[in-house]
C-alpha cells in the first residue's frame, strides 16, 4: 500500500507535463487563421503560449507602436512589418513550420511584452528560444537574439524578409520555403498589359510624328513645366530615400502633411511644387498673356487675377513653411 501513492505520482508526472506544455496544434491553427501568418500578441496569448520554463518551439516577436509609425515615418516600420510577414509566411510554408512562430506586439494592444523583454526603442525584433524561461516580470534575452540596428546593421534597412529568415530561422536550423513576394509580374494578365502598353505607345508615337506636334512649342512647354514641377517637388529625393507618400494617424485616417519637424512625406513636396508652378503660371499670365488682350478692361482684369493668384500661392507657401518649422513670417508692407 505504501508504494501506491508513489506509483500514482510516477503516472501523473507525464500527464501534468503534457498539460503544462503549450498546445502546438492550437497555436498553429491561430497562425493559419491570421492574415500573413503573424499572430497578434495579447496578454492572454502571452500567458498561454509564451510563459513557462520551456516550450517546444521558438518565438519571434515584432514590436511596433502606432504613435511611432505616425511620428517617425523614416523608420519605415510599415515596410519592415510587411517584410516580417513575408518571412513568417515562408516559415509557415516550410517543413519546420511548427518550430518557429511569429508574433506582433503592438503597444496599443499590450504593454506587457515591452516591459517583460525590456524593449525601449524601435525597430526591435526579439527571438525567444525554446529553452528560455519566461516566468518572471523581466526576461534577459541575449543581444544575439535581438534584431536591432546595432546587431543587424542598417545597410539594407528596412531589412528584407531574407534577413529576417537568416537571423531568426536559418542560423538556428529552422528550414523555410522561398520568400514569395507579391508582384505584378506573376499575374497572368501581365503579358496582356505589356502588349497593350506597347501598342498604345506605338500609336501615340505615330500620331505625334504624323501630325508634326514636335514642331509646336506647346508640347515642349508642357514637358518643361512637368520637369520643373517634378524637380521642385523633390520627386527624385523621394525615390532615392524611399519617402512614403502618406501615412496614417492613430485613428487610421490618411495623413499627407506632418506638422513640425517630425519627418517629411512625399505629398508635402508635391504640395509645394504645385504652389511653385502656380506662381510661375500666374507670372507668365501677367507677362505674356495679358499684354496680348486688346480690351483694356480685360487686360487689367487678367493682370489683377494673375497678381492675386501669385500672392495667394506665395502666402500658402509661407503657411506651410510656418507649419513645418514653427517660425512665423512677418510682412513689412
Amino acid at each position: 500500500m505504501r508504494g501506491l501513492p508513489l506509483a500514482l505520482l510516477v503516472l501523473l508526472v507525464p500527464v501534468l507535463g503534457a498539460l503544462a506544455t503549450p498546445d502546438v496544434e492550437e497555436l498553429a491553427a491561430i497562425r493559419d487563421g491570421s492574415r500573413d501568418r503573424v499572430i497578434g500578441l495579447t496578454d492572454d496569448l502571452l500567458s498561454r503560449f509564451l510563459m513557462g520554463r520551456k516550450r517546444p518551439y521558438a518565438v519571434a516577436i515584432f514590436f511596433t507602436a502606432a504613435s511611432v509609425v505616425e511620428s517617425n515615418p523614416n523608420l519605415h516600420l510599415e515596410d519592415l512589418r510587411a517584410e516580417f510577414g513575408l518571412a513568417a509566411r515562408a516559415v509557415a510554408q516550410g517543413p519546420d513550420a511548427d518550430k518557429l512562430f511569429f508574433f506582433e506586439a503592438a503597444l496599443e494592444t499590450s504593454q506587457r511584452p515591452f516591459a517583460m523583454l525590456q524593449v525601449n526603442a524601435l525597430p526591435a525584433v526579439v527571438r525567444i528560444s525554446p529553452d528560455t524561461a519566461v516566468t518572471q516580470a523581466t526576461v534577459e534575452i541575449p543581444k544575439s537574439d535581438k534584431m536591432l540596428p546595432e546587431t543587424v546593421g542598417t545597410r539594407d534597412y528596412p531589412w528584407p524578409a531574407e534577413t529576417f529568415l537568416d537571423f531568426l530561422a536559418a542560423r538556428h536550423g529552422v528550414a523555410a520555403a522561398p520568400v514569395d513576394r507579391p508582384s505584378i509580374y506573376k499575374s497572368p494578365l501581365f503579358p496582356v498589359f505589356v502588349l497593350g502598353g506597347v501598342l498604345a505607345v506605338a500609336y501615340l508615337a505615330y500620331q505625334v510624328y504624323a501630325r508634326g506636334l514636335l514642331r509646336h512649342t506647346l508640347p515642349w512647354a508642357v514637358v518643361s513645366l512637368a520637369v520643373f514641377w517634378f524637380s521642385t517637388s523633390g520627386g527624385m529625393y523621394n525615390i532615392i530615400r524611399g519617402v512614403p507618400f502618406f501615412t496614417r494617424d492613430r485613428n487610421g485616417n490618411l495623413q499627407f502633411f506632418l506638422t513640425s519637424r517630425r519627418g517629411q512625406l512625399g505629398a508635402e513636396g508635391f504640395m509645394l511644387g504645385s504652389l511653385y508652378i502656380l506662381v510661375a503660371l500666374s507670372l507668365a499670365l501677367v507677362t505674356y498673356v495679358a499684354p496680348r488682350i486688346a480690351s483694356r478692361v480685360g487686360r487689367e482684369a487678367l493682370s489683377y487675377l494673375g497678381a492675386g493668384l501669385a500672392f495667394f500661392s506665395l502666402y500658402q507657401t509661407f503657411i506651410l513653411w510656418t507649419a513645418k518649422t514653427g517660425y512665423k513670417h512677418v510682412f513689412y508692407f
